[in-house]
């Protein structure tokens, strides 16, 4: 979004949003598709035993690697179904900034009905997995309008120096503290709704409804940040949320692996699959991932290269004929 008020801000030619686009495609690109193809390719070459074992997979004839590459609706097993809603929603996103930069001072506008309709989606319409993007739009779309809020209330604190008192943490911290409580009794489909006040929404088959509540808490952190923040900032979860992807893609490989998977007591199996779902998600970042995030860089700093030797060339031309044109006017001035 920052990108997209700088082009803004300095009325950007169509080829300049062209590149910005470039790029903001090929660095999501990078981010989750090398590693779903070899994935994908990996899984290909196994048995179908051990395809259904791994990625649930019920006849043979359910597996076809260039229809798996190309996110057919029929061959997206086990987690391999949220990527093509990722992946779509990243052409959502450009769109939903736009219009949010182009409502200009207004844009606060647009978050009333915009959340109105997020939390009547949360409640009231059906979502599971293996569903089309549809009925999950509006979990992506609140965390994009958290982005938004935080940017342009991020930009309004520097711009009028605004510094916050104590009732002000201290309401942000209530909210903060009820989104917390709300997301935790939905998850856990109890808690303070047994201790405090039933849930005054029945409770619906499908996913439960913690987007709205976990956008709150990271706004929030965002601008005033608490011990929250600082805990998840510990150097180990840290860590795992950088291997994360992998950890997501790959861990079936590792918990329904027989010798771990049919220890009998409960801590062997947890500790086997702890450490050796650890070690394959760092091999994997390091090899696959880490790899396709350079190379995405390298293509970033080209493309912005390009963008900055055609607007030198650019300014050059103009130079040259506005230098022409003085000399025109010259001409006739002293022939006079």
């Amino acid at each position: 979004m920052k990108k997209s008020m700088k082009l803004l801000a300095q009325q950007a030619n169509a080829r300049s949003w062209t590149i910005a686009l470039l790029d903001y495609f090929q660095k999501r690109f990078f981010r989750v598709y090398p590693l779903f193809a070899v994935t994908a390719i990996v899984l290909s070459f196994m048995s179908f035993e051990n395809q259904h074992r791994y990625f649930r997979l019920k006849k043979p004839g359910d597996y076809e690697l260039s229809k798996v590459l190309a996110f057919y609706t029929d061959y997206r097993p086990h987690v391999f179904w949220t990527l093509p809603l990722e992946i779509g929603y990243y052409f959502v996103i450009p769109a939903f900034v736009l219009i949010a930069l182009g409502l200009r001072r207004y844009w606060w506008l647009g978050v009333g009905p915009l959340l109105v309709w997020i939390i009547h989606e949360g409640f009231y319409t059906y979502r599971n997995n293996h569903m089309p993007l549809a009925p999950h739009l509006h979990t992506f779309m609140a965390g994009s309008l958290g982005a938004v809020t935080f940017v342009k209330l991020d930009l309004w604190i520097k711009t009028t120096e605004f510094s916050f008192r104590w009732w002000h943490t201290l309401f942000l911290r209530v909210v903060e503290g009820l989104a917390i409580a709300l997301m935790l009794s939905v998850s856990f489909q109890g808690l303070f709704f047994d201790w405090i006040h039933a849930d005054p929404v029945p409770a619906a088959p499908g996913f439960g409804f913690v987007s709205v509540q976990m956008t709150i808490v990271f706004v929030i952190e965002m601008i005033r940040p608490s011990c929250i923040s600082t805990m998840f900032e510990w150097s180990v979860l840290r860590y795992w949320g950088k291997i994360s992807f992998s950890v997501y893609l790959l861990h079936s490989f590792i918990v329904d692996y027989p010798p771990v998977s049919h220890q009998k007591k409960y801590f062997n199996r947890f500790f086997a699959r702890f450490a050796l779902i650890l070690l394959l998600a760092t091999a994997s970042y390091h090899l696959i991932e880490y790899p396709s995030q350079l190379l995405a860089q390298r293509i970033s700093k080209f493309l912005a290269a390009r963008e900055r030797n055609d607007s030198g060339s650019g300014l050059v031309r103009f130079t040259c004929m506005d230098r022409i044109s003085m000399r025109k006017q010259k001409v006739p001035m002293e022939e006079k």
